[in-house]
């Protein structure tokens, strides 16, 4: 079966539009503009895990071909958390707004060097067929360091862009031109492999 679109299984505007922007040219839509669907329960211990159980998750309710991802902050000092527990790494485990995960990470790592607060912003995707089969996956990470205080520039939907600094452009990620994310982008990469994996399939 060709794939003739894919559905992005996610309800964060910010990674909607960013996957649409990667796959330019394929024909790309929202889970969201197929209906009002129940989100499943993110169980999985890595992101591997969680992107496989949503992409599989809204491919069996849609009859879509889904793409789904799911990707978090690293901190090495933290023995890489938040982990994937990026969104609820509040006490209880409740899901925090942007800025509350930021001051969270911010708070553990208050005097601590610039040089220790070394840090991957990783992630992976999975693409299922419509009977919720997985039939592709990639991730990659993009390492930085956890900045002392935000840049000027937010992302909502994308918190830790905003303290994720890169020193040798000098710079947060979400500070990043058009031109630099197009070249820096870590999902990029998958993207270029997965946009030649939709274009074969059969």
């Amino acid at each position: 079966m060709k794939i003739k679109r894919l559905v992005i299984g996610s309800t964060n505007p910010a990674k909607i539009n960013e996957w649409k922007k990667l796959l330019k040219g394929f024909p790309v839509i929202s889970v969201a503009e197929l209906g009002d669907f129940l989100e499943p329960h993110e169980s999985g211990k890595t992101f591997g895990e969680n992107a496989r159980i949503k992409a599989s998750h809204y491919a069996k309710l849609t009859g879509e071909f889904v793409l789904s991802d799911d990707g978090g902050y690293e901190v090495d000092v933290l023995g890489g958390l938040p982990g994937v527990n990026s969104r609820r790494i509040l006490p209880g485990g409740k899901d925090g707004t942007d800025d509350e995960l930021i001051n969270f990470v911010l708070e553990k790592l208050k005097g601590i060097p610039s040089k220790k607060r070394t840090v991957g912003l990783s992630f992976v995707a999975a693409v299922s067929d419509p009977e919720g089969n997985v039939i592709f996956e990639g991730k990659n990470s993009f390492v930085g360091i956890v900045a002392g205080v935000p840049g000027p520039v937010k992302i909502e939907g994308y918190p830790f862009r905003s303290i994720h600094f890169i020193p040798k452009l000098g710079k947060t990620y979400a500070e990043f031109t058009e031109e630099e994310h197009e070249k820096y982008n870590h999902k990029a990469p998958v993207a270029r492999r997965l946009k030649k994996f939709l274009l074969e399939y059969k």
